[in-house]
């Protein structure tokens, strides 16, 4: 995991995740996983993977930068960055599914798959209902055998945003999980709480986007 991936790409995330929480309300078509194929480059709209959607929008080029187009933080103290080349476009698909916390069904937990930077970094993005989680919380991703902490970065009134980014060394791992689970301990609570996600379908639905998205 690399924090210093997160900093400069938060606020497309953040973007991201109200693109992705309008998203989720529509209906796609369905398509067996071993279809991700099917979709043409220019695919735009949502397609099903087992419980998961992948979402596409079309490509936008990215904003033109300011002052001497290298880009790093507000402050300064972040190492400065090449812009992208010429004609670069922004990742333009995600992929997700909604989930409902067991101790209160009402509560939805957003799971989210994106790319982010320029170099398309894969990131995993868990949006919670404020009441659920706080800043410097540390929620526990599991696939398999090998458990991530991703921290929650942002707080809004409407929700909470747990963000990390994947080393492309890591992406295998989560392609080809045959067991995805989240744990978070609830604000107030003593009691962890465990949350089984459906790995079936994401690997394909992750290939599909990393195609769509390059």
């Amino acid at each position: 995991m690399r924090n210093t991936l997160i900093g400069g790409a938060l606020a497309i995330v953040l973007v991201a995740a109200l693109f992705a929480a309008a998203s989720y309300g529509r209906r796609p078509a369905e398509m067996p996983a071993s279809a991700s194929g099917a979709l043409t480059d220019d695919f735009i709209g949502q397609q099903k993977f087992g419980a998961w959607k992948l979402v596409c929008n079309a490509a936008q080029e990215f904003p033109r930068p300011p002052s001497d187009g290298r880009t790093g933080n507000s402050e300064g103290t972040a190492p400065k960055e090449a812009p992208p080349p010429p004609g670069w476009k922004m990742p333009r698909c995600i992929v997700g599914l909604v989930l409902h916390n067991p101790k209160n069904p009402e509560d939805e937990i957003r799971v989210t798959f994106r790319h982010i930077g320029f170099r398309r970094v894969l990131a995993l993005v868990l949006r919670f209902p404020p009441d659920d989680v706080t800043n410097g919380d540390v929620i526990k991703a599991r696939f398999d055998q090998s458990e991530w902490p991703i921290p929650v970065r942002s707080c809004a009134r409407q929700f909470c945003l747990a963000i990390q980014s994947i080393k492309f060394a890591d992406a295998p791992t989560v392609e080809k999980a045959k067991t995805f689970s989240i744990a978070f301990q609830p604000s107030g609570s003593e009691n962890a709480v465990q949350i089984p996600v459906p790995a079936a379908g994401l690997g394909d639905a992750l290939q599909a986007m990393r195609r769509l998205n390059h």
